[in-house]
């Protein structure tokens, strides 16, 4: 922590009230858990998803136990391509940081898994519903390792 100025009344006539601008930065570590596979995907660059092993249910984002059947999940690799399922732009910033506006942000049906996810698509113009998407992976360090990922326009269908 660190204390950067002091603000103290100009005025006798004002409130005897002293303003400190503090600035403070954390460091924390987060156990992932049971979703380590997922993290050492993303450095690995590769998606990774879960399946039940008693129906063939899949999940993305990844799950531990099948919500049915309340059996342990596998997991297995995703290939990284996707559809757009619907998309926008954003001209405010997130609450994170790390993502210059405006960008696009969409809805991506992934290939491979029952799910999805919604996330950021590198491109200049509103992607059409239907166009095919890859996952990019980036080595700069990010304030969440989803950060780490955007998806790129691979094929436009129409």
């Amino acid at each position: 922590m660190r204390v950067t100025g002091v603000e103290r009344p100009r005025e006798p006539s004002e409130p005897a009230t002293t303003l400190l601008h503090v600035e403070m930065a954390q460091r924390y570590r987060h156990a992932v858990g049971s979703a380590d596979p997922f993290y050492r995907g993303l450095d690995e660059g590769v998606l990774r998803a879960t399946e039940c092993t008693e129906c063939g249910s899949t999940w993305f984002p990844p799950r531990r136990f099948c919500d049915v059947h309340l059996s342990e999940t596998t997991w297995y690799d995703l290939p990284g391509t996707g559809s757009i399922v619907a998309a926008t732009r954003v001209h405010s910033p997130p609450p994170f940081g790390g993502i210059e506006v405006p960008y696009v942000l969409a809805s991506i049906r992934l290939d491979g898994v029952d799910g999805g996810i919604t996330h950021r698509v590198t491109c200049d113009e509103i992607p059409e519903r239907g166009t095919v998407v890859a996952v990019a992976f980036s080595n700069s360090r990010a304030a969440h390792p989803l950060l780490r990922i955007a998806f790129a326009v691979k094929e436009v269908t129409a």
